[in-house]
């Protein structure tokens, strides 16, 4: 089927938009006109439709930046580049050792989001998650993130929703590389680490989510060590895909 060349223009105009975006982090009306040679009334019909579908968000009235589709976008498209596929054998050893269900996160400059599951089905009763879910600030995830962000491989955008949890505690996750999180209201619990790339930017969570009842909560338990040895194979695996499994 033919597009038409009309549809042709508003793509190319998008990616204009978006390139100079890239340069500059923001862009607002005025240099949205000048960038694709229009009046201001057009420009703005370009930067509503793209706020409207997620591809800018604004920083403040006048101003723009890359919007939370973008983002998650181009976290996944990072992701699948390398860290998803050095994480899914060890996920799937951990899992079976251990009986939960491991997750691996990613950051989309908001939030933490979903981006592989090995789902545990070892029980009657067991926790499943969908790949693409954003978690929340209350998420054991999300205070790794947190407690790691100078050391993110992630840029943190302004208007990102704070961790729920207090400095001292972020500073027990620094100590001890683990993070715990139980939803008494869910009846589930989670339990996470980071996992770094060969530069020691934090690229990812790694994380045992199961009902709360079989989620222990010490540092020295079965599933704090393993999610520490896995975070840390992934990593190694970074520099040589061919090294063995966890530790």
């Amino acid at each position: 089927m033919e597009i038409a060349s009309g549809d042709l223009q508003v793509v190319a105009r998008v990616v204009q938009l978006l390139r100079l975006l890239a340069a500059n982090e923001t862009i607002d009306l005025v240099s949205a006109a000048e960038e694709l040679g229009v009046g201001k009334s057009t420009a703005h019909r370009y930067l509503a439709s793209m706020e409207n579908h997620g591809l800018l968000q604004r920083r403040d009235r006048n101003r723009y930046e890359f919007g939370v589709l973008l983002a998650e976008l181009g976290t996944m498209a990072l992701s699948r580049l390398g860290v998803l596929a050095l994480a899914r054998p060890v996920m799937e050893q951990i899992s079976v050792s251990i009986r939960h269900t491991v997750v691996l996160s990613v950051w989309n400059g908001t939030c933490a989001v979903v981006a592989q599951v090995r789902e545990d089905s070892s029980r009657t009763a067991h926790v499943s998650i969908t790949v693409g879910s954003q978690l929340g600030p209350n998420a054991a995830q999300s205070v790794v993130f947190w407690a790691f962000r100078d050391q993110s491989f992630y840029r943190f955008r302004e208007g990102a929703p704070p961790v729920n949890a207090t400095e001292a505690e972020l500073a027990e996750v620094r100590r001890t590389g683990i993070a715990f999180r139980k939803s008494p209201r869910e009846g589930v619990s989670a339990v996470a680490t980071a996992v770094r790339n060969p530069a020691g930017q934090v690229v990812a969570t790694l994380a045992v989510v199961d009902i709360a009842q079989f989620v222990p909560e010490e540092i020295d338990s079965p599933v704090a060590r393993a999610l520490l040895a896995g975070a840390e194979t992934i990593s190694r695996r970074m520099v040589s895909p061919l090294d063995g499994g966890v530790d």
